[in-house]
């Protein structure tokens, strides 16, 4: 089978699990936002996006270079995976340590008791297993991390349903919030060991061994990452976080449910570009000329249908979004429907930016994703400071937007190495005007 077919039967797969997960998940969002109102949502919401920040810790920014690693050096995966793990375990610690000390000097003082910000951090520490969803990005053999993730969406939301028809309290869904990532974590474990057994018939040899210096090198690139990691986090979700400090708790609730309706969209993109991006890492190191032309072509395309589908998206949901939001969560949440009209054209930088994170490890450029993410951390949090307190949740969407166009786009045009995708996405921007004028060769002409 060739590459760009295992490429896409790795995306149906990826595709077929979000089709269904985004079905149950909606389902079981609208009735518990019902159930809750929006005060409430606004709580649980709140507590998600705290979770959210945390994971940066125990990602390091070894995510996508663990996944080049053992593609380029599939000879060491024992020592490229045990040290990985070990290094991600210690920064979910760290990030457990200064939540402890935060809670038992400072206190958060915000709408959650400080017990559950020390649970999040427990909770968190089960991220570090999320390492096993690489290594199947580089089998790509995405369908079993699909299975993973269906059999926990379908524990999470059968435990949120059983809490809505008995009535519990909103401890019982904050603690269902909690126990997810626990959950995957410890399903990618199992899954990654059921595969090497039936897959890998090398894996009883294989050396599970942690080399401190290996650790260093990988810290030592993935270094842009690791802040970059925190600064993308700071800008998607610190609005939730700011609306619940600066506005109220009730403003959160309908801006989680716009927010929801949103990015529910932004696997899609994710799981397009990691399905080929170990064919442009491929493509990107071929001798022939012919073939490295072919990874030029293979960005233009992948960049031209990452904005077609998200211009497509924008455009139907701006229309559709006061009887979506109506129909679905009822009249109490009416205010979502403008955030959501507002938030869903932020998917258009978000859809290009899956491309251009894969990008700038291909082109060992991981600097410019720190630069493109502080940029962006920077205008989002100072645009909410300003405008949240006076035009509230409508301030944020609109944070959000400009936040990530500056990150995923206009950033691009400041340094020369960058201005390369900068073109490619000028051109995909483009590309409905193209399609008619160019045919398909001259469209993805270097």
């Amino acid at each position: 089978m060739s590459s760009t077919k295992s490429a896409l039967k790795n995306s149906a797969w990826l595709f077929g699990e979000k089709g269904a997960a985004m079905a149950l998940s909606l389902s079981v969002n609208v009735l518990l936002a019902r159930y809750l109102q929006p005060e409430n949502f606004g709580v649980l919401n709140y507590l998600s996006a705290f979770m959210a920040l945390l994971i940066p810790f125990a990602s390091l920014g070894l995510n996508a270079l663990v996944t080049r690693e053992l593609v380029n050096k599939s000879s060491m995966q024992g020592t490229i995976l045990a040290t990985a793990l070990s290094t991600r375990f210690f920064g979910a610690l760290l990030a457990l340590f200064l939540v402890v000390i935060v809670v038992l000097f400072i206190s958060f003082q915000s709408v959650l008791a400080d017990k559950w910000f020390v649970l999040a951090a427990l909770a968190n520490c089960f991220t570090t297993l999320y390492l096993f969803d690489f290594y199947f990005q580089s089998k790509v053999a995405s369908r079993y991390v699909v299975k993973v993730r269906l059999v926990v969406l379908a524990i999470s939301s059968v435990a949120k349903l059983a809490a809505i028809y008995f009535e519990l309290p909103l401890s019982w869904f904050l603690v269902v919030v909690l126990l997810e990532p626990v959950l995957i974590g410890l399903g990618f474990f199992t899954a990654f060991n059921l595969y090497k057994k039936t897959h890998e018939q090398s894996s009883n040899n294989l050396q599970w061994q942690v080399n401190k210096q290996y650790g260093f090198e990988l810290l030592k690139e993935s270094r842009w990452l690791i802040l970059s990691g925190f600064m993308a986090v700071i800008y998607l979700k610190v609005d939730l976080l700011m609306l619940g400090q600066l506005a109220n708790i009730e403003q959160v609730g309908f801006y989680a449910v716009a927010a929801r309706l949103s990015e529910v969209w932004y696997f899609f993109p994710g799981a397009l570009v990691a399905s080929f991006f170990p064919k442009l890492l491929k493509l990107k190191h071929a001798k022939e000329d012919e073939e490295r032309e072919g990874y030029n072509q293979q960005l233009q395309k992948l960049c031209d249908y990452l904005f077609s589908g998200a211009l497509i998206l924008a455009i139907v949901t701006s229309f559709a979004a006061h009887f979506v939001i109506v129909l679905l969560f009822g009249e109490q949440y009416q205010p979502s429907a403008v955030l959501l009209q507002i938030h869903i054209w932020a998917g258009i930088f978000i859809f290009m930016r899956a491309l251009l994170s894969k990008w700038l490890i291909a082109e060992h450029l991981l600097k410019f994703s720190l630069l493109t993410h502080g940029i962006a951390a920077l205008v989002n949090v100072s645009l909410n400071y300003y405008w949240i307190p006076i035009y509230g949740a409508q301030g944020a969407a609109w944070a959000t937007l400009i936040s990530y166009a500056t990150s995923s786009y206009f950033v691009l045009w400041l340094n020369k190495s960058t201005r390369v995708m900068a073109w490619i996405m000028t051109k995909a921007i483009l590309f409905p005007f193209r399609i008619f004028t160019m045919s398909s060769a001259e469209t993805y002409k270097k």
